[in-house]
């Protein structure tokens, strides 16, 4: 498998006719690869595309950019499916990221015929704000070029909760309620008659699967009248796909989420007076990507370093560096698939929720800082007390990953944690006692490290 399709393949299976899918699958007796199933999603919403075309009812897309302008609304083509295909066959990406800005340009003179190419450029920057300003020749700066280590050595000892953050917006949409997607009731007759004379389905079940699917398309493409300038939806991995990980990307449950790509005056500063040195830059895309993870956190999705990076149209090096001078800076953990799922390479809470644990914090206090689940806490928990016993013995760390079930590369990770946090014999002890585990005298004890 290449590396774009194992980066940016997921991407094109996150779709509101996957999410539309999978109740078919779970409430009404499809399989989940059933080809009726995804005729009557197909079927579905190009009946309410066709009425509302005709009613002129706008609605913003997953990966659409809306942007109020004096003239009336942009709805711009940022995160599509036909330019992420493109970046999976092998052209370059920022080849993509060029024709995505002729596209928004195109779009935007519909309304500006007669716009400057500084104004033009100047609402560009709206969409992609460019590569920022390098630092003064002989100033290197720590935060240019790449970065050689992890976010962090060590943990910062005041980190703090995520919850102090600002969440306004995205609460809003978290607690907005079950949608109601209003349709005229030649076209709800209209579905019933193809549910029942092509799909073959029961009359009961008629009704309530129409509305389904209806409720499902009017969350993931909210109608641009009721979001803001500089807001996207997007379908995002939801923070309860659990079990289903490991999963294809089809099968897993999707959260339909309003991030807010533009706010606090991002706008202006983009047009007018962008920042004129890298790191101001830096810290500009900083607050912004931390806001789109935080806002998709609150709603229930969970956004990866690659969808920040079609979000922002940005290259991964300035993604990864602006979540991590934003983690440094404010000393959090911003919540993304690579934290909260200890998926991909990045930093996991692993050496957080020990030292947490150590320091004697209950499972329950541990989960709310680190937003974990208390399952997950108690995972984490009972992995470091198996190494640890093991380790007592004398295993060595191939013979424990065998006996565990785990990689070789996550003992070593918590054999790391036990020789920072536990580095002799009366801390051994005593941490397995307060477990109720008591080591034999006659056991060959080892220092840990």
């Amino acid at each position: 498998m290449r590396w774009q399709e194992e980066v940016f393949g997921p991407m094109l299976e996150r779709t509101m006719e996957n999410a539309q899918v999978q109740p078919l699958a779970e409430h009404y007796d499809l399989s989940r690869d059933s080809r009726l199933a995804r005729a009557i999603v197909r079927y579905t919403n190009e009946t309410l595309d066709a009425e509302e075309r005709r009613r002129q009812v706008v609605r913003v897309r997953p990966g659409e950019l809306l942007l109020e302008t004096g003239r009336g609304p942009l709805i711009l083509p940022v995160r599509t499916e036909e330019h992420i295909r493109r970046v999976l066959e092998g052209e370059r990406w920022d080849y993509v990221r060029r024709d995505i800005l002729r596209q928004c340009e195109v779009i935007y003179r519909r309304l500006f015929p007669k716009a400057s190419r500084r104004r033009v450029e100047a609402f560009l920057r709206l969409v992609w704000p460019g590569h920022g300003p390098h630092s003064p020749a002989g100033q290197g700066s720590p935060l240019h070029g790449p970065r050689r280590s992890r976010p962090w050595h060590s943990l910062p000892e005041d980190a703090k909760p995520l919850a102090e953050l600002e969440a306004t917006s995205a609460r809003h949409w978290a607690e907005r309620g079950a949608p109601r997607p209003a349709h005229l009731p030649e076209t709800f007759e209209k579905l019933a008659h193809f549910l029942g004379t092509q799909a073959g389905v029961p009359p009961a079940i008629r009704e309530p699967m129409i509305l389904d699917l209806m409720a499902i398309r009017a969350r993931f493409c909210p109608r641009a009248s009721v979001l803001r300038s500089g807001q996207m939806p997007l379908a995002a991995m939801s923070v309860e796909v659990g079990r289903n990980v490991f999963q294809p990307s089809r099968y897993q449950p999707l959260a339909p989420v309003v991030v807010s790509v533009l706010a606090d005056g991002e706008a202006r500063l983009l047009r007018c007076c962008p920042p004129d040195s890298y790191e101001g830059f830096l810290g500009l895309q900083a607050r912004r990507m931390a806001r789109v993870l935080q806002e998709a956190y609150v709603q229930g999705g969970l956004l990866s370093f690659a969808e920040l990076q079609w979000v922002f149209l940005a290259s991964t090096s300035t993604v990864s560096r602006a979540i991590d001078f934003y983690q440094r800076k404010n000393h959090v953990i911003l919540p993304c698939p690579g934290t909260v799922l200890d998926m991909g390479r990045m930093l996991t809470h692993k050496e957080l929720v020990v030292r947490l644990h150590l320091e004697g914090l209950s499972v329950l206090e541990i989960a709310r800082r680190t937003y974990h689940s208390p399952r997950s806490v108690d995972a984490y928990l009972k992995s470091f007390d198996s190494v640890l016993i093991l380790h007592v013995y004398g295993l060595p760390p191939k013979l424990m990953a065998a006996v565990l079930g785990r990689g070789e590369a996550l003992v070593n990770e918590y054999l790391d944690l036990a020789a920072k946090y536990l580095n002799d014999l009366s801390a051994i002890r005593e941490h397995l006692r307060r477990k109720g585990l008591h080591i034999p005298v006659s056991a060959n004890l080892s220092h840990v490290g």
